[in-house]
């Protein structure tokens, strides 16, 4: 019971449910008939107030789910028409039953796959392994019951091949489904009805081939109460009020290949042959349908699940090696990096192949002031900057890298207008840099040394010279701010 003591409205539905199954049981001929229009119409009438009222989130899945309720209420009136002209339950429907039953089923596909992609975007790994898992059990359910059923009652190939067809089908949506079901907390309720709507349209396929009678044609009357079932629990799902959730996915858990998942893709690939191998070993007939039709769907799951998990570790190595290289607070190279850039450069310049190269070596002024004063944050701020500007002030070619600390490398191929450069440098790095309601001053001392087309030098060497340059400059500019202040105090 909710707050003010009514009945939720999708457990009015379950019950309603419950109460046309009954009637359904209890009943014969057209108002046994018109049960299974009632059981299906319901849930259409209810769907499309929703879809006209605009209460339901991609409203593409659930126009699919009316499509297919309305193709299977017109499957129930083909099915009353026949009941009423033989006034029995007819062992031969007619070409409209025939048509729009599997119809029907393709448009439930249909709008169960449309459900599912919210969370296929997020965890397209995890839903295909549950496909896999489920179609793998499918494989044992047809090769334990439904088979030896079907061939016990002399089903022509075409039968066996459509209730294949759906035994797998609805099997590896059902496992899709539960797994978003397990992964999506938050619209767990309307993703159980709905599993629970697969579910019962699977043991009630596979309730049609076991309770058949071959004589008459016509199965036990309490498997239609599974449909009726799943059809309440459809309508459940679309007005329970976490069915706005199922629009967002999931984020799923931890998606790591260990030996137990590689065991079961493993099982799973090779289920089908094992099965052929001992029906030929135990009974000389090997199922053709079933190792043809398991393994054309399954073998190209683990494929694309072995693919993506591929993608996924080629991203997990490009990005280990972007953090092994990358400064993670400027984005620029770090330390190893610049050096293995500078190393490139120098091999380069020693052969010929380029005019020369350029190693600038900046210090930034004041961050362990800044940072002692207005906190890290700030130093930050500063650091994040001064990498800002010179990346663009220096253009895509000379390669910059944080040195480690206020410090920054630069190398520069081809023999630049070092004084240029240095005083753009210059010009950008004075500007104040902004930081909340403060204005950092900020400058670099920078020092530069120039390597010429087919001199060798290492690294350690190169970096030296412009160490030392760098020491000079801030020297230099240190002795310029001792006289500036001199001339003020005078």
């Amino acid at each position: 019971m909710n707050p003010r003591g009514r009945v939720p409205a999708h457990a009015a539905l379950v019950a309603t449910g419950l109460a046309v199954a009954a009637t359904f049981l209890a009943s014969s001929g057209v108002l046994r008939a018109s049960m299974l229009v009632l059981a299906s119409a319901i849930p259409l009438t209810i769907v499309l107030v929703l879809l006209a009222r605009h209460r339901v989130r991609r409203a593409a899945s659930w126009t699919l789910l009316c499509a297919a309720l309305g193709v299977l209420t017109v499957n129930g009136l083909a099915w009353v028409v026949d009941v009423s002209r033989q006034d029995a339950d007819p062992a031969e429907p007619g070409l409209v039953v025939d048509v729009t039953l599997p119809v029907g089923y393709l448009l439930l596909f249909a709008a169960a796959i449309a459900i599912l992609l919210p969370f296929a975007r997020r965890d397209s790994g995890g839903l295909v392994e549950a496909a896999v898992l489920w179609l793998a059990c499918a494989s044992l359910l047809w090769t334990v019951l439904v088979h030896p059923a079907l061939v016990a009652t002399g089903a022509p190939v075409g039968v066996r091949l459509y209730t294949l067809l759906l035994v797998v089908l609805v099997s590896g949506i059902g496992g899709m489904v539960l797994r978003a079901a397990l992964v999506h907390r938050a619209a767990r309720p309307a993703l159980v009805y709905v599993c629970t709507s697969v579910l019962l349209t699977l043991v009630g396929n596979v309730a049609i081939v076991l309770t058949t009678d071959p004589a008459t044609g016509l199965y036990a009357p309490w498997v239609a109460t599974l449909w009726i079932l799943g059809y309440s629990c459809l309508a459940a799902a679309a007005v329970h009020p976490t069915h706005a959730r199922v629009a967002e996915g999931a984020e799923p858990p931890s998606d790591r290949l260990g030996p137990a998942r590689l065991t079961t893709l493993g099982v799973a690939l090779g289920l089908n042959p094992l099965l052929a191998g001992l029906q030929e070993a135990f009974r000389g007939d090997v199922d053709w349908l079933l190792l043809t039709v398991g393994t054309a769907l399954i073998v190209p799951l683990v494929v694309a699940r072995i693919a993506g998990l591929s993608r996924r570790q080629a991203r997990a190595e490009r990005a280990l090696a972007h953090l092994a290289t990358h400064d993670e607070l400027t984005g620029l190279e770090n330390r190893r990096a610049g050096l293995e850039q500078l190393q490139r450069a120098l091999d380069r310049v020693a052969d010929g192949r380029t005019a020369g190269v350029t190693v600038l070596f900046l210090d930034v002024d004041g961050l362990k002031d800044i940072n002692d004063t207005y906190g890290h944050g700030a130093g930050d701020a500063l650091i994040t900057a001064v990498a800002e500007r010179l990346v663009t002030t220096l253009g895509p070619g000379p390669r910059v890298a944080r040195f480690g600390g206020d410090e920054f490398l630069v190398v520069d191929e081809g023999g630049p207008d070092t004084d240029d450069v240095v005083a753009r440098l210059r010009a950008c790095l004075d500007r104040p840099v902004p930081f909340g309601d403060l204005v950092l001053g900020t400058g670099a001392s920078i020092g530069v040394h120039h390597v010429p087309a087919g001199a060798r030098s290492t690294t350690a060497e190169a970096v030296a010279h412009a160490d030392q340059r760098m020491y000079e400059d801030k020297r230099r500019r240190a002795g310029e701010r001792r006289v500036e202040r001199t001339g003020v105090e005078a």
